[in-house]
């Protein structure tokens, strides 16, 4: 009975996330209410109350949700490539698809007022998770002779850096095309620049 009543729970949980998700491809962060969310999750607002205290609280788990997604797809598209120069390829294509799949992130990135905001420290748990995959990549790139790296925390930070920013300043200029060639000459750059030999 408990597990059953816990699985609703859960399920309930994912649809308010996902009506919060909805709102964000048409509205910035501060414009949408716990009305706007009540309405298009089909809850009422004191139901929503029950799982989320508030409006930041909610924003803090639809995060959370972002990056457990993008690190479980890190580990099975990524890590899982038995070539590390393909496992980095895979990962920078990676952060372009992802934001292709959920358009309203970079808008979020530009108007959330990250200052008044309180990250919650799963968040930042799973960020580190995230980097942590990625250092693996490196690394393993690192001991099977393909990349040359001298500060590999540095070089975890700047590629996370660049990837994350260019795909999101790519898709705020509207553009959807994930077979653009700026996108390829992007990801070569990086993968030429710590690559041992030609690429």
């Amino acid at each position: 009975m408990r597990a059953r009543q816990e699985r609703e729970r859960e399920y309930r949980r994912e649809i308010i996330i996902e009506a919060t998700e909805q709102l964000l491809n048409e509205k910035t962060f501060d414009s949408i209410t716990m009305d706007d969310i009540a309405l298009r999750s089909d809850f009422s607002k004191a139901s929503i109350y029950q799982y989320f205290k508030n409006k930041e609280q909610l924003m803090n788990e639809v995060f959370s949700q972002n990056l457990k997604e993008k690190c479980q797809l890190i580990e099975d598209k990524c890590l899982s490539q038995a070539d590390p120069i393909q496992g980095l390829r895979s990962y920078i294509m990676l952060e372009f698809e992802f934001i292709q799949q959920h358009p309203w992130i970079p808008k979020v990135v530009a108007t959330f007022p990250f200052r008044d905001y309180r990250v919650d420290k799963n968040i930042l748990d799973l960020y580190h998770q995230k980097k942590n995959l990625i250092s693996r990549i490196l690394q393993r790139g690192q001991q099977e002779g393909a990349f040359n790296i001298d500060n590999l925390d540095v070089m975890t930070n700047m590629i996370l850096s660049a990837s994350e920013g260019v795909s999101k300043y790519f898709y705020s200029r509207k553009s959807s095309n994930i077979q653009s060639p700026e996108i390829e000459l992007f990801i070569s750059t990086i993968i030429k620049g710590i690559s041992k030999g030609e690429q």
